[in-house]
Parts: C-alpha cells; sequence; structure tokens
C-alpha cells in the first residue's frame, strides 16, 4: 500500500481564534453610520478586520500601529506600554481592513495622504471599548495609529495604581486640607494621565467646588463634579486670565493641567497660600526634584512657589510578572546586599517565565519533543498588568529652603530625599521582594 503524503495544516483565520467582536460604527448621522457598517460588512477585509479587533483586545493591547509600505503592511501591538512585533500582513489584505476600519469611523478610505481620526466601537466579552484611528500619510505610505480604550476605565483610584494606604491616606489629607499646591507627575507615556484621573477621583470634589482651567485647545476627559472653565491661547489668554472672575463665584479649589506662565503660576501660589484654596496641577517629570525645577521654570517667584507647594508626586509603571507561569530562582547574596536587602528576608525573586533550553525537551528516548505552549493568561508575554510605583514628597521647610536658595536638581534632590521621601528605585525594589515585577523589569521602567 502506497504511503500517503502528509497534508500540509490548513491555516485558520484569524478571526475564528479568538471569541467574537462586534464592531459599530460611529462618528456620522445615524443614517451615515448605518451605510457605513454595511459597506465595511460587505468588504473583502472584514473578517481580518474583526479578527485584529479581537486579538488586540483579548491580548489586551491598548494601542495597534500599521505601517503601510508598498509591499506590506508591518503591525505593532502596544501591551502594557510595550510595543510587540507581529507578523506582516500583505499589502492587499492590508488595504482591504483599513477600507473596514476608516469606514466604521466615517473617514474616506480613498485618501491616504491627509491626516484624519475618527472613532469606532467594539464590544468584547461583554465590555464596551472604544477604538480611536488617525491616519497620515508618510514618504513610503501611510502609518496608523489605533488607541484602544474601555468607555469605563479600569484604574479610577489612587489604590487601583498600586500606592500603598499609607501613603495613600496621607496624599489625601493634603488634597481635602485648606490651601496647598499638589503636583503629579510621571514620564511621557508613563501613566502620566491615568495618574492624574486618579489623583482628581482622590478629592472631595463632591463637597467642594472645583473649577479647572483648561486650553479650549486641548480640552480635558470629564471628572465628574470638576467644572471646566476654557481659555484661548490665541488670544493670548492664560490659566491667570480666568481666575479674577472666577473668583467672584468663590469656588473652593483650581485643577489646572498646564499652568503655561510666570502670571498664572504667581496667581496660583496667591490662591493655594495666602486664600487657602488647594491648587492642584501637573507636569512631566522622571522624579519628584525634576518636577519641582520645572515648576521653577515658568519663573514665577521662588519664594511664593515654596511657600504654596505641599505635596509632589511622581509616579513610574512597571508591568506585573504573570501569577500563572512566573518562575522563582534564588538570587545571589552579593545582589541582595547591593538591594539593601537583609540576608534571610526574602527567600526568592521571580521573573518571567524562560522555556526550557531545546537540548532538555526530549523524551526518554531520546526523541525531540515540541516546546509546550505559551501561557494562556498572558499569551507568552510573561506579564499581564501593570502597577505604579511612587515618589511621594511631603514639602518640608527643608525643600523650600532648597527651593529659595540657587536650587539645582541635585540640591532639590538632596533635600527630598532628607526630607524622608523614598525614591522610585527602594519603592520598586519592594515589588521585587514581593515577587510582583521582575529587577529586569524594575531596571527598564527606571531607565525611562
Amino acid at each position: 500500500m502506497a504511503k500517503q503524503e502528509e497534508q500540509e495544516p490548513v491555516e485558520v483565520p484569524l478571526h475564528q481564534l479568538y471569541p467574537p467582536v462586534d464592531l459599530g460604527a460611529k462618528g456620522g448621522s445615524p443614517t451615515e453610520n448605518q451605510a457605513n457598517m454595511i459597506a465595511a460588512r460587505n468588504s473583502p477585509g472584514w473578517f481580518l478586520a474583526i479578527g485584529v479587533a479581537a486579538q488586540s483586545l483579548a491580548q489586551r493591547a491598548d494601542q495597534i500601529l500599521l505601517d503601510y509600505t508598498r509591499e506590506m503592511v508591518t503591525v505593532r501591538y502596544q501591551i502594557d506600554g510595550i510595543w510587540h512585533q507581529l507578523d506582516p500582513r500583505d499589502r492587499a489584505s492590508g488595504d482591504a481592513m483599513l477600507f473596514c476600519y476608516k469606514k466604521l469611523a466615517n473617514l474616506n478610505p480613498a485618501d491616504r495622504r491627509s491626516k484624519q481620526e475618527g472613532t469606532f466601537t467594539a464590544k468584547f466579552q461583554k465590555v464596551d471599548y472604544i477604538y480611536t484611528i488617525i491616519s497620515q500619510g508618510t514618504q513610503t505610505g501611510e502609518r496608523v495609529l489605533l488607541k484602544i480604550r474601555t468607555k469605563k476605565p479600569t484604574l479610577e483610584r489612587l489604590e487601583d495604581l498600586g500606592m500603598r494606604e499609607k501613603v495613600r491616606q496621607r496624599v489625601k489629607e493634603v488634597l481635602d486640607g485648606d490651601g496647598g499646591m499638589s503636583v503629579f507627575s510621571a514620564p511621557p507615556q508613563g501613566g502620566f494621565s491615568t495618574l492624574w484621573t486618579c489623583a482628581l477621583n482622590a478629592t472631595d470634589r463632591f463637597v467642594r467646588d472645583f473649577v479647572s482651567l483648561e486650553d479650549k485647545d486641548k480640552p480635558e476627559d470629564e471628572v465628574i463634579n470638576v467644572t471646566p472653565h476654557f481659555f484661548d491661547t490665541s488670544k493670548g489668554e492664560s490659566p491667570g486670565s480666568l481666575i479674577p472672575k472666577l473668583l467672584l463665584k468663590e469656588p473652593d479649589a483650581f485643577v489646572v493641567p498646564e499652568i503655561l506662565n510666570a502670571e498664572s503660576m504667581n496667581l496660583l501660589c496667591e490662591q493655594a497660600s495666602k486664600d487657602k484654596r488647594p491648587v492642584i496641577t501637573r507636569v512631566q517629570a522622571k522624579e519628584v526634584a525634576e518636577a519641582l525645577m520645572r515648576m521653577l521654570m515658568y519663573k514665577a517667584s521662588p519664594a511664593e512657589f515654596a511657600k504654596a507647594v505641599k505635596l509632589v508626586v511622581n509616579e513610574r509603571m512597571v508591568r506585573r510578572l504573570c501569577p500563572s507561569c512566573k518562575q522563582a530562582y534564588q538570587p545571589a547574596p552579593q545582589l541582595m546586599q547591593r538591594l539593601g536587602i537583609p540576608p534571610g528576608r526574602v527567600q526568592a525573586f521571580y521573573r518571567e517565565y524562560q522555556p526550557p533550553p531545546p537540548e532538555t525537551l526530549v523524551d526518554e528516548k531520546g526523541n525531540p519533543l515540541p516546546p509546550p505552549p505559551p501561557c494562556g493568561d498572558c499569551h507568552g508575554l510573561g506579564y499581564k498588568g501593570r502597577i505604579g510605583i511612587f515618589e511621594v514628597c511631603f514639602v518640608d521647610d527643608q525643600v523650600r529652603k532648597a527651593l529659595v536658595s540657587s536650587p539645582t536638581l541635585d540640591s532639590v534632590r538632596q533635600a527630598v530625599r532628607q526630607s524622608g521621601c523614598r525614591g522610585l528605585q527602594e519603592e520598586g525594589i519592594l515589588l521585587v521582594a514581593q515577587g510582583i515585577t521582575s529587577l529586569t523589569e524594575l531596571q527598564r521602567a527606571l531607565k525611562q
């Protein structure tokens, strides 16, 4: 009997590998949305479009980046703040998929040069999502970014971010107190906007009147019981332009996403220190000392700022080790000593899953075995979710003195340490010792 030829495995379409996803049109009138939905569903790229959407949601991606060249489309997912390269797609199928996404967002699929932006919806495993699509022509083709967010944020409170309870209580005491300026900071793409939202949610805005001073061209996401008021930079306005008129309404607290200039800074410092109205603001920075120095760069009175500022928080996000596949290992005693961990305090560190060497994947007869499948919880990434590490400075007289007397980054940093503020590395080592994150992940995050 002739030996049958082995058949090549049939590739399963992407949309069949994941639970179903329902995409919805948005951005047009009801009639336009209905027509766009029909056009997308009838497109040859529909199944790939829903497949990529389902895959991105199943793997918890928060952004998708599509780079179109003449021959292909490169695909990357951002998961827990890290970009991951996927297999490229051919140009024809990538174009058909993009047609669907642009139609759903009420954009023009034929325009591959102009910048376009729109949104469409998705429902996956009973959770509602919003995709924001931004496309722009490039020299080699087109770049498309899809930002993914849930309608209800998953991180809304400081405890959700991982801030320890004792620290959180002291932060809340400052936010709920009389007067003072609180500054929240993080690096770009390092949880900056999430920290800001969680900080505002920690305030007592349901019993006090909070007003937000915002650029009309950069409106903030809505926060319940924080009333926005807008200034127009094209007319030379800034947050300070709004303050005199708003004072007639006697607000209890000011929320200022960006202070912009010395005039605004001086007025806000006066409100925080003399009139006892809390001021909450933010700045991009890698540490508390840098945040303080950046506030001084507004060229307002250092003495007035030093008098007003009460609290500075800096955050860095690190990935959580996947609890299903993380691996324990014994750290070297020299490493424990260098990290300041007493002997015997920690029995093991943990790291992301390391696959066994190929030479060990054999049966009892020495025949090669297939590698184990990737972890079903983290899809083989070794990490799942993120947690914040925090540097929190409750400003004391020593820090104020450093801000006034010829401040430098080093002198302010030294004063911050002497105030009892623990650094990001110290806080991060606690998470490593608890097996929440890995040492390599902490090192990666601190290099940002």
